[in-house]
């Protein structure tokens, strides 16, 4: 992409010595762009917009507002093709723009045609795409056929694992290989259930009665399952099965097919203890390693429960899921699959991610401080500074106990944090479900507070509150670096740019604050909306208090 800034360059200069020697001013080969930049409107800057998106460079919303997250997109754009990055689009820019959106299949004119499902779409279609993501393992949140940020996350995922432009736009391309991809994987999963008639009906998580009891039976003859004969397919007989799969070189669902059945009841079944085993390594798996041995572990990470894809590559993601199974487990957690990780993994007494360890301690629950439906003065902590952008008084409405006996507010960003907080400064994060910490190093300061990890173990460490990534907004208690405890809504998607080389989060974060609805609804009406429902939902929960 870089030659092609430079060629557009080079035309762009020939142009201008031509018409300079020739005094004229007639066409050329070159379109002449009017410049957009910041504080720009209109038809121009939505393509523009457009444009940017389609490449990957988001530029937090396609509304003809040349802002600052358009701004900041044009720049990154002009550093990937080696222009001066000056956030200005100008003929250089714009030209280079849409030289390579055209040569892309998912251009502008195909990203607005009526083929392509984006983001504020709703209705069968999208059900559609909805439920082939999910099949394929992409978290999608509810089928509901509304295309919003998780869905929009979820098809930038697929197309980045399939090596296709990922802008999120779920165009003819994306949906070719999109249904092909979940029609392969249904007939995958059916052919491996139809090989035999000695199973009524497949068996899987939930499943009871005398088949089950059977299987199980089996299981433990073989040495794979340890628990007890019940007749109900639960998370014991899960890893069980899982187990058996993957040492018999079968696809590793979980589920007892045919094909399952068949081999597990066959005089070829391998057993638990033999050392013929499909698929097994003595040698640790650990961060940075590829291949099946490391699919072969996620998948059985992911079948009880943990959050990870399976691809094959131990990145950071699995290393958090490897982390979480071994806390949950009671083996050292390193984020180093050995033998003991291993063994416990595909053993048929394996804790799943939503189960607990005998020997495990508890997270325990935050305790909020309780509010009557009517807050005498007394007990409303309120300030009354004025932002002078805004003209808005901020008030923290409450207070509810944090770490250590802390007191958390809800704090106005305007008013009560941003005049106080510089970029650079550490936050410290405690998510209150989870109880788990880390910090966060502030990137920039706008309407809401850019933020990366400061470490790669912050980022291992939010990764595993989260659960996954995702753009859906998790409240969170942040202690900020003047003392306060404030609460805040955050996200764990890297996007766009960052500061720190070695943390795993390729971009930075967004992490916001209170603000006022009249103000967000103007500015950010989407997901800054969303973020300030998120913190009034949550404060409303941990206080009784209502903020307007």
């Amino acid at each position: 992409m870089r030659s092609r800034g430079l060629r557009i360059a080079l035309r762009a200069l020939a142009l201008a010595l031509i018409l300079a020697l020739l005094g004229v001013s007639g066409a050329a080969a070159l379109t002449l762009y009017a410049t957009l930049e910041y504080g720009d409107s209109g038809n121009d800057v939505t393509k523009l917009q457009q444009a940017l998106l389609t490449l990957g460079f988001d530029p937090d919303g396609v509304d003809g507002h040349f802002g600052r997250g358009t701004e900041r997109a044009v720049k990154l754009y002009q550093e990937s093709i080696g222009l001066t990055a000056d956030g200005k689009a100008g003929t250089l820019t714009l030209s280079a723009l849409y030289e390579d959106t055209a040569d892309d299949t998912t251009a502008y004119a195909v990203a607005t045609s009526s083929s392509t499902l984006q983001y504020g779409d709703s209705g069968e279609r999208v059900r559609l795409l909805q439920d082939a993501l999910k099949g394929l393992g992409y978290a999608i949140g509810t089928v509901d056929g509304k295309f919003g940020l998780l869905t929009r996350a979820a098809v930038v995922a697929f197309q980045r694992d399939h090596d296709i432009t990922a802008d999120g736009l779920a165009g003819t391309k994306t949906l070719n290989l999109l249904y092909s991809s979940a029609n392969s994987s249904s007939t995958d999963s059916s052919s491996s259930s139809s090989s035999s008639s000695t199973l009524s009906a497949s068996l899987r998580r939930g499943s009871s009665g005398s088949e089950v009891l059977k299987v199980q039976t089996k299981l433990k003859e073989l040495g794979y399952y340890t628990g007890s004969l019940d007749g109900d397919f639960g998370s014991g007989t899960l890893a069980a099965v899982l187990s058996f799969q993957q040492r018999n070189g079968l696809k590793m669902d979980g589920i007892v097919g045919s094909g399952t059945y068949g081999k597990l009841f066959s005089s070829s079944a391998v057993s638990s203890g033999s050392s013929s085993a499909a698929g097994t390594s003595s040698e640790s798996l650990r961060y940075g390693d590829t291949g099946s041995a490391v699919k072969t572990m996620q998948q059985a990470l992911k079948n009880l429960g943990y959050s990870v894809s399976a691809d094959g590559v131990y990145g950071v993601i699995t290393q958090t899921a490897v982390i979480a199974f071994q806390r949950r487990n009671s083996l050292t957690a390193d984020g180093v699959a050995g033998s003991k990780t291993l063994e416990a993994l595909y053993g048929g007494s394996a804790v799943p991610y939503g189960g607990s360890s005998s020997s495990a301690t508890p997270t325990p629950a935050p305790t909020a401080t309780p509010a009557p439906t009517e807050i005498p003065s007394t007990e409303l902590t309120q300030t009354t500074s004025t932002s002078a952008s805004s003209g808005l008084s901020s008030a923290a409405y409450g207070s509810v106990s944090g770490p250590g006996g802390a007191t958390v507010k809800c704090l106005y960003w305007y008013t009560e944090i941003k005049p106080y907080l510089s970029t650079g400064a550490h936050l410290t994060i405690y998510d209150y479900q989870t109880g788990l910490t880390w910090k966060l190093r502030v990137y920039s300061r706008g309407r809401h507070c850019d933020s990366e990890p400061l470490t790669a173990e912050d980022t291992a460490t939010m990764y595993e509150a989260f659960g996954s990534i995702t753009w859906t907004p998790r409240p969170v208690y942040v202690h900020l670096p003047d003392g306060r405890w404030t609460l805040a809504t955050m996200h764990d998607v890297a996007h766009l740019s960052g500061a720190i080389s070695d943390n795993d989060f390729d971009g930075h974060l967004c992490v916001h604050f209170l603000r006022t609805l009249p103000e967000t609804n103007v500015l950010d009406p989407n997901y800054g909306v969303t973020h300030q429902n998120a913190i009034r939902t949550a404060w409303k929960a941990l206080t009784g208090v209502t903020i307007p």
